[in-house]
């Protein structure tokens, strides 16, 4: 017999974590192993397979890689196809054979499933080695845009930010992630070659310039970058930071002044701009050696313009310039070449040995000296037909003419090149001999194409002179300084720009010193026959100008201390000495000093004096003409002399003064008298404030007289002898006068206020143990009580606080005041009577009620408050809503004067318990009381079936088959309750007719035989479990 399998291969799916997978039917998840034709490590594939395995990633998100490390296959008949996807449905890779080796696979970012399908199909011929192919898995990179979140200070509106120099700048930005940036690391590129790592980047810059800034994400991917994948845009937030102004012309015009003189000084400030170079010059030197057709390039990289801008335009390309020296000519062809590698030639071999520059032509390589040389669409002249001049060394020789040429190829060859990357310069030597150097070289661009934000120039806002009190004038930016003294003045001119930047320049002058001169006598007067001598002090070196009497200008040159002596040969007439001026270099001021000589005479200076009781008076006996005057010391008491008459004045009794009396001659010396001015009486005296006036006590001279100034209408007396005063009103002020005869007799007046009368008023407040008591009137006395009762009570002399008194009891309180006239006043107060906050409290069902046997008028209150909602009347403190057999504490306080609180617990009446159980009968049911007995059961609702329930026992009989009925039971005790129950009858069984029971003879020959009926149970109950069968004679015994 011949079998047939039929086998059917399902497709397997299985996760691989880091084991190799054979090719096979069916779908693996692997990252890692190796991927093996079907017959493994060690074995071949084998004929007529047909096999398609799935590769996918062990994560979503992920693409699988093979890196194929071997492959082997029947050429042209085992063939191996790759699709890029789950199935074979997807993109072919291609297909591969004999040794076209597949090499690298991967799944693209648009194979949304990440999986690698790979199809063999070997034919049956034969087989070769097969295939190996490391499993390796990456995760692609997602979207990542890096964006700006705020900026301090601000974008102005057109997105830039301006600062100043070392202004701090602050940004913070974040990323938008296609899938998550988690883990993601932040820098901010801040476009000067420094770097800030972190989100927030606090920073500055101490160059004026423009900063492209910029923020780098990458995330924690790694898959296809070690560092991780990085965002795909540019914020390229520019921030300007502003130059300072050019304060050229900002001067004084004099720097240097004589004293007292001003001068103007000028402000001046002008915005320097920022221009971007895009094209920085290479200043590199470039070696030409000789050579035969070998080319030398050198670059400059342009990165500042707009991504994607081009030369539209020949003329966007301003001029190309080269600092070169060559010393042949005709060895070289120049041309510039774009980043696209577009180009255009500047020269081609033209002047035969014609140097470029200075050359330097002895055969060896040391360099000779560079010329500049541009060549620019707006010349018009190319270089092979410019001038030349004689140059270089070695020998000298004809050079082509520094200057600016037009190239030998338009720059419409450049146009449509991009503007960014590398524009390099080319050139072809093209024989073997000579030399040369490029020394530097650059390209120059239209400004105009530039980006906008690249370039600036500040505008000055607001400018002006710090305050200076030296500035005596201001005209626009112009100020007049005049400086008070020598030395050197600085002045501070202050702008700020559109950038908000502020900036200063210092203009300083110098003031030469103040040039002085006076002019003083050595003695003065003279007597005839003396010389008269004149001292002049003033500036050192200084050159003095002066006249004597009114005569010719002289001059004279005070020393290096700065003085000078002019004598005048014995005078006879006074000599007036005038300065005019001083002069010390440019600077001449005018003097004005003058000192006049006196030439004097002998005069009689004798005189006597008569003494005052306040000074004094002079008669003169000699020459009268002369001055009076206070001998030094000079007096300090205020005693004062007339310097003609010699009369002193306002001296002080009993003092002694020296008067001179003299002439202004030295020739005549002076005359001297002491005066002793009269003594004067002593009338001091002090008065002693009593209750009724005062007393005196004499300090100075006694055997005066006192008497009131004025006299008082108040009935006050006072002894002219003692000075006591009687009779006065208390709190009144007198005015006394002590006067004491003699030849300079004194009066001196004293006042007094009588001391006042003492207030000893006073209030008295009861307390529930005593009083306390205010003072109304002076404070500082003494409390009691008086009499005192025994009781206990106990009074604060200070305080007048009454404590331990008696409720009820009425005090006595007296108060004294402390003073020189004391006062006493007494006041009663009452004790206020104690309270009483006595209560009862009777239960009920639902809370209490409360009795007050004490005060009335208080308030009830729980404690602590029932949170079960129980319920109390403040006023009667009757207890509602109050739980079953819950205790609660219910306080009573009185609100009199001195309130009461007392407390009592009540414990509210527990309910009946109402609870039974009705069991259901084939005729109504059976109650079973489980809570408190002896209550009464009825119908609720009341059946109209006949169904009757004994209101004692709840027995319900009467009732109809499957009828359901609700009985309430209600308790008799202090608290009745009710609860009810629903029962449904028994249903009315249902009893089949048994088919006829046939029972066999038992083969006894007795007529008798034994017949179970039971076995008909089933058949009449219906299978009913419920049921239970009995069976009776007769029908009459079934219902007995």
């Amino acid at each position: 017999m011949k079998k047939v399998l039929l086998l059917i291969f399902s497709i397997i799916s299985f996760h691989a974590f880091a084991q190799d997978v054979n090719m096979q039917n069916g779908s693996v998840n692997a990252c890692s192993g190796v991927f093996y034709d079907s017959g493994g490590p060690g074995g071949a594939y084998s004929s007529n397979e047909t096999l398609v395995l799935t590769i996918c990633p062990e994560n979503a998100g992920q693409l699988v890689q093979l890196t194929f490390t071997e492959f082997s296959t029947q050429l042209g008949a085992d063939v191996m196809t790759i699709y890029n996807g789950d199935s074979t449905a997807s993109p072919a890779f291609g297909t591969f054979d004999g040794a076209n080796n597949p090499g690298f696979v991967t799944a693209t970012e648009d194979n949304g499933s990440g999986c690698l399908t790979i199809e063999f199909v070997s034919d049956g011929a034969g087989t070769t080695t097969g295939w190996a192919a490391d499993i390796t898995c990456f995760t692609p990179c997602q979207t990542i845009t890096s964006q700006l979140d705020t900026a301090t200070p601000a974008p102005n509106g057109d997105g830039y930010i301006r600062v100043c120099p070392n202004e701090e700048i602050t940004l913070t930005g974040s990323g938008n992630f296609e899938f998550d940036g988690t883990g993601a690391t932040y820098e901010w590129d801040l476009g000067d070659g420094n770097f800030v790592a972190g989100q927030t980047a606090t920073f500055s810059y101490d160059t004026p310039g423009v900063y492209i800034v910029n923020l780098n994400i990458r995330d924690a991917n790694t898959s296809s970058d070690p560092l991780g994948c990085p965002n795909t845009n540019l914020i390229n937030q520019v921030i300007q930071v502003g130059t300072a102004p050019d304060f050229t012309g900002t001067q004084a015009a004099d720097d240097t002044l004589c004293f007292g003189e001003s001068t103007t000084i000028d402000g001046v400030v002008n915005p320097v701009p920022f221009v971007n170079d895009c094209t920085p010059p290479v200043s590199g030197t470039t070696f030409l050696p000789d050579g035969s057709g070998a080319v030398y390039t050198t670059c400059i990289t342009v990165d500042c313009f707009d991504s994607g801008q081009t030369l539209t335009d020949p003329m966007q390309l301003v001029e190309i310039c080269v600092n070169m020296e060559h010393s042949y000519s005709g060895d070289l062809d120049i041309r510039i070449i774009s980043p696209n590698g577009q180009d255009a030639d500047l020269f081609l071999q033209a002047g035969g040995g014609t140097y470029w520059g200075g050359a330097n032509d002895d055969g060896s390589n040391t360099p000779g000296v560079g010329a500049d040389y541009c060549f620019s669409m707006s010349a018009t002249t190319l270089l092979s037909n410019a001038n030349t001049i004689i140059a270089g060394s070695n020998p000298p020789n004809n050079s082509w003419e520094p200057g600016t040429y037009l190239p030998v190829e338009s720059f419409n060859a450049l146009v449509g090149s991009p503007l960014n990357g590398d524009w390099c310069i080319e050139v072809v030597d093209n024989l073997a001999i000579d030399n040369g150097y490029i020394f530097s070289w650059g390209l120059n661009f239209d400004p105009n194409i530039q980006p906008p934000e690249l370039s600036f120039t500040p505008t000055i806002v607001s400018e002006s002179w710090d305050p200076d009190p030296t500035i005596t004038n201001t005209t626009g930016s112009t100020i007049t300084v005049a400086p008070p003294t020598a030395g050197t003045f600085c002045y501070t001119y202050r702008v700020v720009d559109d950038f908000g930047c502020e900036y200063t320049e210092e203009v300083c002058i110098t003031v030469d010193e103040e040039i002085t001169a006076d002019v003083t006598s050595v003695t003065n007067p003279i007597c005839n026959g003396e010389d008269a001598e004149f001292v002049i002090t003033g500036s050192p070196n200084a050159t003095i100008t002066y006249n004597i009497n009114a005569g010719g200008n002289q001059t004279i040159v005070l020393d290096g201390t700065g003085t000078a002596t002019v004598t005048v040969p014995t005078p006879a007439v006074d000599q007036t000495f005038t300065l005019v001026d001083a002069t010390i270099g440019v600077c001449t001021v005018a003097i004005n000093d003058i000192e006049t000589v006196l030439v004097g005479q002998v005069f009689d200076t004798s005189f006597t004096v008569t003494p005052t009781c306040d000074g004094g008076t002079a008669t003169v006996t000699g020459d009268p003409g002369g001055t009076f005057a206070f001998e030094d010391p000079q007096p300090t008491d205020g005693a004062v002399i007339d310097p003609v008459t010699g009369t002193v004045t306002g001296g002080t009794p009993g003092a002694s003064y020296t008067i001179v009396y003299e002439f202004a001659s030295a020739c005549s010396p002076g005359n001297t008298q002491v005066l002793t001015v009269l003594p004067s009486q002593d009338a001091s005296f002090t008065l002693t404030a009593t209750c009724d006036g005062a007393t005196a006590t004499i300090t100075g001279d006694p055997g005066g007289v006192f008497l009131f100034n004025p006299v008082p209408v108040d009935g006050a007396v006072i002894d002219p002898v003692t000075g006591t005063i009687t009779n006065g009103t208390q709190g009144a002020t007198y005015t006394v006068e002590y006067t004491v005869p003699g030849a300079c007799p004194a009066t001196t007046t004293q006042s007094v206020t009588v001391l006042p009368f003492e207030d000893s008023s006073f209030t008295l407040a009861p307390t529930c143990d005593g009083a306390t008591a205010t003072i109304t009137g002076d404070v500082g006395g003494t409390f009691a009580i008086v009499p005192d009762l025994g009781d206990g009570a106990v009074i604060d002399a200070n305080t007048g606080t009454i404590t331990s008194g008696v409720s009820g009891t009425t005090y006595t309180v007296e108060y004294t005041t402390s003073g020189p006239c004391p006062e006493t006043t007494s006041q009663n107060v009452t004790v206020f009577p104690s309270e009483d906050a006595s209560f009862t409290m009777t239960p009920s069902c639902t809370g209490a009620t409360a009795t007050i046997t004490g005060d009335l008028g208080g308030v009830f209150s729980f404690n602590p408050v029932p949170t079960d909602g129980a319920v109390i009347d403040p006023t009667t403190g009757e207890i509602t809503n109050g739980g079953s057999g819950v205790t609660y504490t219910v306080e009573y306080t009185t609100t009199g004067n001195c309130p009461v609180t007392v407390s009592q617990n009540v414990t509210v009446f527990p309910e009946d318990d109402s609870s039974f159980t009705m069991a259901p009968t084939c005729d109504g049911a059976i109650a079973t009381v489980t809570g408190l007995p002896g209550g009464t059961f009825v119908f609720n609702p009341v059946p109209t079936d006949g169904a009757v329930v004994d209101p004692a026992t709840g027995l319900v009989t009467g009732g109809a088959f499957d009828a359901t009925y609700t009985v309430e039971y209600t308790t008799n005790g202090a608290c009745p309750t009710t609860s009810s129950q629903t029962f449904t009858v028994f249903s009315q069984p249902i009893v089949i007719a048994p088919t006829p029971l046939e029972v066999c003879d038992d083969g006894t020959p007795d007529g008798i035989t034994s017949i179970d009926l039971t076995l008909k149970n089933f058949e009449i109950t219906g299978g009913n479990p419920n049921y239970s069968v009995s069976y009776h004679i007769d029908q009459v015994d079934a219902e007995a």
